[in-house]
């Protein structure tokens, strides 16, 4: 039960990151994989619950052999809401990507392309035990992208500053980098 409260919290973590990173990039491109990467967060810790609810409601009130079409509908609930975040991370990444591409911030565009190419096929991980494994690509290249955008965010960098946050001496926002 810790696993999975841990794993939403990480995940609505990972919504306010995709949101903000998406105000700060300011171009439609970026907004829109923001919006992409938090809706797909979302939508998985509200799956995360599922397991909780068999946990905590269904198995008490039955036997295990009962039990059993409910607890596979729930696992693919769960699976299903997990494979529809990593479609939408991969296609949040890519926008995302592409307004980085554009600011001229070819590395790590590039690092968010290749994790948002690598995270598309684990979409299929509810059919296919081989997307499954591909986590075990994507999740480190993806977590290094959300590391390096997040250490300019917190270091203020130029066109990751809060919206309004203008460029130090009080000018307008640096909008030559995301």
């Amino acid at each position: 039960m810790a696993s999975a409260i841990t794993f939403i919290l990480g995940l609505l973590a990972l919504a306010g990151w995709a949101a903000g990173l998406g105000r700060r990039g300011a171009t439609p491109a970026a907004r829109f994989g923001g919006a992409t990467i938090a809706t797909g967060a979302l939508l998985n810790a509200a799956g995360c619950v599922a397991p909780l609810v068999l946990v905590s409601h269904v198995l008490p009130g039955c036997e295990a052999a009962a039990c059993a079409p409910v607890a596979r509908a729930l696992l693919g609930v769960t699976l299903s809401l997990d494979a529809l975040f990593n479609l939408l991370l991969g296609i949040g990444l890519l926008g995302i990507s592409a307004a980085l591409w554009r600011r001229g911030e070819r590395a790590v565009a590039i690092l968010g392309i290749a994790a948002g190419l690598a995270s598309i096929p684990v979409a299929g991980q509810p059919f296919s035990e081989a997307s499954a494994k591909l986590l075990a690509v994507a999740g480190p290249i993806w977590l290094a992208f959300v590391l390096w955008t997040s250490l300019r965010m917190w270091r203020g960098e130029a066109g990751l500053r809060a919206p309004g946050g203008g460029a130090p001496g009080g000018g307008a926002p640096d909008g030559a980098r995301p």
